[in-house]
């Protein structure tokens, strides 16, 4: 039989590890006539290389300005409000970004929810980001942050002209590969986001009047081994700064996927379908967040107990997950060893990993064959040379829920499962005689 060495204190048993996290609720979103959403960050912000474009019709009623979906392209032309279409930049470099699959994805959840709410509702969609920039180039005071203030301004004066309330709810973010290659810290990248969150909230309520705060709909960046050759390491820290950013309590970060799960035309940036079904992603956790009142929070460990089988060593591993059960899926996701899931001692040396299994709707279980009390369980991170991104190439792990087996797309004719998938993490292990038990908040 196996023997569990897990109590805080006398009476404290297993069940308490498998026992369910309940999600948790924030204050619903007042949405007004015309909500401001631009899209944010480096390339993929502005669908670098995703082409030709899949959103040649709008559907759903939402609007981009008239110089088009990146109005620097169109000479900054925001005397109109036009219907919201995806084209192929004049240079040929930028197709569909992924503001559009954000915007459509929420309007159509909200029309089933309540029609008459969208009929009314309309997002004014933008992509303002610039490529191959780092976080700090995209803060306050430089000339891409301006875009948004324009944009901003611009929207307010059409929304008046036509009679409309006009707010900025959110926006998207696509950012972090140019500071994980520049060797920026964990905490540095922490500070920046928090302060271009808080920026972008001030400047937006001092140009609308809006009362509630802009929310961050964010993703997890995965292409780190891509920048293996300028920041040799097999350690994203800007993907683990972003999931420590959406873990935070009341955070505005949002995460909303992790990427290695997409398709990459050149192992950097993302096909077309592709940049739709990540927009679609924001969108859905936009709805869920905005329309529905969660406070969404994506798959991460919560809770782990160390134990004894025969000569081996145990881990169960406890998670949050939206919608169990969990699934180690090779189908989706090529397995580049033990489903992602790595063990590293105090001195950075990697312990054996026997077996990964799951144990239960949201637990997995890591057989070792040394004591892994006061190592760290990693996830996204047992690849260490130059690789392109992707399911099947880069850094990455098989772990998702079950969310896709009623959350579903169709993108030119192909249907999407939409399953959470684990984003990257580096979680410790304390001593085997305690358990590590935190919320999921």
């Amino acid at each position: 039989m196996m023997k569990m060495n897990i109590c805080v204190r006398s009476g404290v048993l297993f069940c308490l590890l498998m026992a369910g996290v309940p999600c948790s609720f924030a204050q619903k979103l007042v949405l007004t006539d015309w909500n401001y959403l631009p899209s944010y960050g480096q390339s993929l912000s502005v669908g670098w290389t995703a082409k030709p474009v899949v959103t040649t019709e709008q559907k759903n009623g939402n609007l981009m300005f008239k110089g088009g979906v990146r109005p620097f392209e169109g000479g900054n032309d925001r005397s109109a409000a036009v219907p919201l279409v995806e084209r192929v930049s004049p240079d040929g470099a930028r197709g569909e970004t992924p503001v559009s699959g954000a915007s459509g994805n929420f309007m159509r959840l909200l029309k089933k929810r309540d029609a008459g709410k969208a009929a009314r509702v309309r997002f004014l969609c933008s992509a303002d980001g610039v490529g191959g920039v780092s976080i700090g180039v995209l803060s306050k005071g430089n000339a891409p942050y301006q875009r948004i203030l324009d944009d901003l301004t611009a929207g307010r004066e059409l929304a008046d002209k036509a009679g409309k309330s006009f707010s900025m709810p959110c926006f998207l973010w696509t950012q972090g590969e140019t500071d994980q290659q520049d060797k920026k810290t964990r905490e540095w990248y922490k500070e920046k986001m928090r302060a271009l969150i808080q920026d972008i909230d001030a400047d937006a309520k001092a140009v609308t009047g809006q009362k509630n705060d802009v929310l961050c709909f964010g993703y997890q960046v995965s292409s780190h081994l891509n920048y293996f050759a300028q920041n040799p390491t097999d350690y994203p820290v800007i993907a683990v700064a972003q999931l420590d950013l959406a873990l935070e309590k009341d955070s505005r970060y949002i995460m909303t996927t992790p990427m290695y799960h997409f398709t990459y035309s050149d192992g950097v940036h993302l096909t077309a379908p592709m940049s739709r079904l990540y927009g679609e992603y924001a969108g859905y956790v936009m709805y869920k967040v905005m329309v529905e009142g969660v406070k969404w929070k994506p798959i991460h460990p919560v809770a782990h107990a160390i134990g004894r089988k025969g000569q081996d060593w145990t881990v169960d591993v406890k998670f949050f997950a939206p919608v169990p059960p969990l699934v180690l899926d090779t189908r989706t996701i090529l397995d580049p060893g033990n489903y992602g899931f790595s063990l590293v001692n105090g001195r950075e040396e990697p312990l054996e990993i026997k077996s990964v299994s799951l144990n239960g709707k949201n637990v997995v279980r890591i057989v070792t064959s040394s004591d892994p009390s006061g190592s760290r369980l990693r996830y996204g991170m047992n690849l260490k040379e130059k690789l392109p991104s992707g399911p099947c190439t880069g850094a990455r792990g098989c772990l998702r829920d079950s969310q896709g087996e009623k959350v579903k797309t169709r993108i030119q004719d192909v249907v999407y499962r939409m399953d959470n998938w684990c984003p990257f993490f580096d979680y410790p292990l304390e001593s085997r005689d305690r358990m590590n038990k935190t919320d999921s908040r």
